[in-house]
């Protein structure tokens, strides 16, 4: 009987932290939008910073449910630091890519992150990656390349913004994971606000007076265009995104608290079907053959990916042996 409680718990755990991510997924797909519908109006910076300063508010709110603000105090302030650098980038350059590409674009090749963390657990951990592994990583690299073509018409500069973006998101994984041993959910996106905050109000000082826009690509247009005062509509939807950064972010960090990562990792790529449906709905926006083929190899290669560290787990925790991955 107190097996089978147990069990339930932790099935019910499971689920939430399904829940739980699938929720806060589905609702950046919306900030998404959000953010390409002001793209033509704001500077990214603007818009990160006001999310920022909007989001610390409900961020303090969590912290503080999630055992008040002694939560905060920690030694490893530099690599709080260092994390909110990386995220800072990659949001700013995946929304810089949203300016120009197709949204399911954008997002398809962003989500190559799972497989960028498999290449610096191997750089930077030294972890060891079997042949099945390392064929799904090229898999997922080689669907990035039918979306983009290089040496067509089709590539540009806007495609490298989202795997830069990939990239950099994929780094401060690598120390989330660090983090995440003393840290909680909460805290870590909190320091995460307060670094988007410090760095976008430096660039805003910097770029803020639109002396450095040039007009050549819409998606520099979006990072030097002049700050400015929004209608009160686009306030409005500026402090949504801030509400939605929020929330988000705190469901993420909870999902992945309370679920085993390699169980609810998968359910993040809800956000593609999402990306292909608001791009149509709104932008009219068909992907082509090419891109839904790209989409497919990055999508079953980080699910392979993520599949194979499910088993390597168990083996870990099993005992039985050693397993090429």
């Amino acid at each position: 009987m107190q097996q089978l409680a147990i069990t339930e718990e932790l099935t019910d755990s499971t689920v939430k932290g399904i829940l739980l991510v699938a929720i806060g997924i589905s609702i950046f797909s919306i900030q998404d939008v959000i953010i390409r519908l002001l793209s033509g109006e704001y500077s990214v910076i603007e818009i990160m910073y006001i999310r920022a300063l909007v989001a610390l508010g409900p961020m303090a709110m969590f912290v503080y449910w999630e055992g008040g603000f002694a939560t905060l105090r920690t030694p490893r302030y530099v690599l709080h630091f260092v994390r909110g650098a990386l995220q800072m980038l990659s949001y700013t350059t995946y929304y810089m890519g949203l300016a120009i590409l197709p949204i399911a674009d954008n997002t398809a090749i962003f989500f190559v992150s799972p497989l960028i963390v498999t290449i610096f657990s191997i750089i930077f951990l030294g972890e060891k990656v079997g042949l099945r592994r390392g064929l799904a990583v090229l898999a997922g690299f080689a669907g990035v390349l039918v979306i983009v073509q290089p040496g067509t018409g089709t590539f540009g500069f806007a495609a490298l913004l989202p795997f830069f973006a990939a990239v950099t998101y994929s780094g401060s994984i690598m120390i989330t994971r660090r983090l995440g041993r003393t840290q909680t959910g909460a805290s870590m996106a909190f320091y995460a606000m307060i670094t988007f905050l410090m760095f976008s109000s430096i660039a805003g000082g910097v770029l803020g007076d639109g002396s450095y826009e040039t007009n050549i690509h819409p998606s520099l247009d979006f990072l030097m265009r002049s700050w400015q005062v929004p209608t009160y509509r686009d306030i409005m939807l500026l402090v949504l995104c801030g509400f939605i950064a929020a929330f988000g972010f705190y469901c993420l960090a909870q999902g992945y608290r309370i679920a085993q990562a390699s169980i609810v990792a998968p359910f993040e790529y809800v956000s593609m079907p999402l990306a292909v449906l608001w791009g149509f709905a709104i932008w009219n926006e068909v992907p082509s053959l090419t891109t839904i083929l790209g989409i497919a190899m990055i999508v079953f290669s980080g699910l392979y990916v993520l599949h194979r560290e499910t088993i390597r787990g168990r083996r870990l925790v099993t005992g039985r042996g050693r397993i090429r991955l």
